[in-house]
């Protein structure tokens, strides 16, 4: 399948981030993940196990795993962001170019203090959380392109669509009143909070 590649006529170049976090920044994170993800997906599809998103059994995992990758990938474009080293950690990237003093293992478990960015991914039109993210949050939407959207039809995808694509990158200062809680009682779900839809615009 074709590797995908930015699109740089879609590249904001004005785009102010936080922190001092840059566009090129962003896009050479974007490009290194597209990379990662294109030589992982060859191999599953060389060794006949199909496309490598198909691994994933549901779609929330697809976007914990790209927004780890990329959060992982910002971390090593800019300097002065570290990577929460606890799971689930809020936020993702921790901002180390202040006098704000993280723990020397920057584990962090929860800090609406300290400077940092959440970073979220998600094939829907808005993102979730199980806390109302309050602070800086770049959001990452991508689309997966699948071989069909019906089970009986296994016909493969055309050699040049890239497996999956980033389709926009948001990124905005939250507040406790840009989500909205959603109550998961009676499903097998967890609760969350889901994004306003005009919070990011």
């Amino acid at each position: 399948m074709k590797r995908p590649e930015v699109q740089e006529r879609f590249v904001n170049h004005d785009a102010e981030l936080p922190y001092g976090l840059e566009v090129p920044q962003v896009v050479n994170a974007i490009e290194s993940f597209y990379e990662y993800w294109h030589e992982v997906n060859e191999w599953h599809l060389e060794e006949g196990y199909g496309r490598f998103h198909e691994q994933f059994r549901a779609n929330n995992a697809i976007g914990g795993f790209v927004s780890h990758r990329l959060t992982t990938r910002f971390a090593e474009e800019s300097p002065d962001f570290v990577l929460n080293r606890l799971d689930d950690g809020y936020p993702d990237l921790l901002y180390d170019g202040t006098d704000h003093e993280w723990p020397d293992n920057y584990a962090v478990k929860d800090s609406d203090n300290g400077p940092g960015l959440e970073v979220k991914a998600s094939m829907g039109n808005t993102f979730y959380a199980h806390h109302n993210v309050e602070g800086w949050l770049l959001g990452i939407h991508y689309r997966i392109n699948a071989r069909s959207e019906s089970p009986t039809e296994d016909a493969p995808a055309p050699d040049d669509t890239p497996p999956i694509e980033v389709t926009q990158v948001l990124c905005a200062s939250m507040d406790h009143e840009d989500w909205e809680y959603r109550d998961a009682e009676g499903s097998n779900r967890t609760n969350t909070s889901e994004l306003k839809a005009n919070a990011l615009q």
